[in-house]
C-alpha cells in the first residue's frame, strides 16, 4: 500500500516538474528557466526533482517529447475524423493554426525555438526538432499524394512555407484577415491536384525588370 502511494505521488511530482516546465519553457525560452525556478514552481525538492530529471536537458526533452506526442496525437484526430477525404483533413489541418486561442497564446513553433537554443547540430534537442519537422512533412506529403497531387513534394514545402509564416505573424501582429487569407492560400495549393504539369509559375519578365531598377520587393531583411 505504502509502495502504490509513494508511486502516485512520484507521478504526480514528475507530471507538477513537467507541466510547470513546459509552461515556463514555452513562455519564456528554455535558456531564460533556471532549475531553481523550476523547483520551487513545481513545489518539489531538489531531491526529488533531480530524481526524476538528472539535469536540465533531461527535462527539456521530456517537455519536447510530450509535446511531439500532443500534436501527432492532434494530427492523427484531425485525419481519423475525414476517413478517405485527404483533402478535408489538409483544410482542417490549416483551420486548427486558426482556432484554439492562437492569436493570444501562439509564441512560435515549440521546436523550432527551442532548436534556436542549442547550438551544435547534434545536439539531442535539435534532432529531435528535425525530427518533428519531418514528420510533419512526411504527413502533409502523403496526405497530398492521396488527394491526387500532381506534384506533392514542391506543394509540401510550399504548405510549410505557409504554416510557418502564418503562425508567426500571430507573435507580431493582430488577426487583421490573415486567416482567412491564410486559408484561401493554403487551399489554393492543395486544389491544384489533377491540374496536370503544376509547378509554382513566376513572371521571369517581370522579375528581371524589377532587378534591373533594383525593386525586388523592398528591405528583405526586415520582412
Amino acid at each position: 500500500m505504502l509502495a502504490r502511494r509513494r508511486q502516485r505521488e512520484a507521478r504526480s511530482a514528475r507530471e507538477r516538474i513537467l507541466t510547470t516546465a513546459d509552461r515556463l519553457f514555452y513562455g519564456n525560452g528554455i535558456q531564460a528557466i533556471g532549475v531553481q525556478r523550476l523547483i520551487e514552481e513545481s513545489q518539489v525538492t531538489r531531491v526529488t526533482f533531480y530524481r526524476h530529471f538528472p539535469s536540465k536537458d533531461d527535462l527539456v526533452l521530456a517537455y519536447l517529447e510530450r509535446r511531439k506526442w500532443q500534436a501527432r496525437a492532434a494530427v492523427q484526430a484531425i485525419t481519423d475524423s475525414h476517413p478517405g477525404d485527404p483533402r478535408g483533413a489538409l483544410h482542417a489541418w490549416a483551420v486548427a493554426f486558426t482556432e484554439d486561442g492562437m492569436i493570444d497564446e501562439y509564441r512560435g513553433c515549440t521546436f523550432v525555438n527551442a532548436a534556436a537554443e542549442y547550438g551544435p547540430p547534434d545536439h539531442p534537442v535539435r534532432v529531435l526538432a528535425i525530427e518533428q519537422r519531418r514528420w510533419v512533412n512526411a504527413t502533409t506529403e502523403t496526405l497530398l499524394r492521396e488527394a491526387g497531387h500532381p506534384d506533392p513534394v514542391t506543394a509540401t514545402r510550399v504548405l510549410t512555407a505557409l504554416r510557418t509564416g502564418y503562425v508567426y505573424s500571430l507573435g507580431l501582429e493582430e488577426d487583421t484577415g490573415w486567416a482567412a487569407e491564410f486559408l484561401a492560400a493554403f487551399d489554393l495549393v492543395i486544389d491544384e491536384r489533377g491540374k496536370g504539369d503544376w509547378s509554382p509559375r513566376w513572371d521571369e519578365a517581370a522579375i528581371d525588370a524589377d532587378i534591373g531598377t533594383g525593386d525586388i520587393g523592398g528591405d528583405v531583411a526586415s520582412q
